[in-house]
């Protein structure tokens, strides 16, 4: 997880304030079924809205620094 963390700059933290499955993953740098596997298991908030998955970048933020 902490490599995860090294991979995002302050700048992007604070770009948009919603972001769809495909921006975190690549942000974060991982698959879209370990996207998925975060939000099933290790409680990643997310928005759904109909079969859109969205995160809001505040609470991606949050659930990183829980994970330092």
């Amino acid at each position: 997880m902490i490599s995860i963390l090294n991979n995002i700059s302050e700048e992007k933290k604070n770009l948009s304030e919603y972001l769809d499955r495909k921006s975190v993953c690549k942000e974060l740098n991982i698959s879209e079924t370990t996207f998925t596997n975060y939000v099933n298991t290790k409680n990643l908030p997310k928005i759904k809205v109909n079969r859109r998955v969205f995160v809001k970048r505040v609470d991606l933020n949050s659930w990183l620094d829980s994970y330092k």
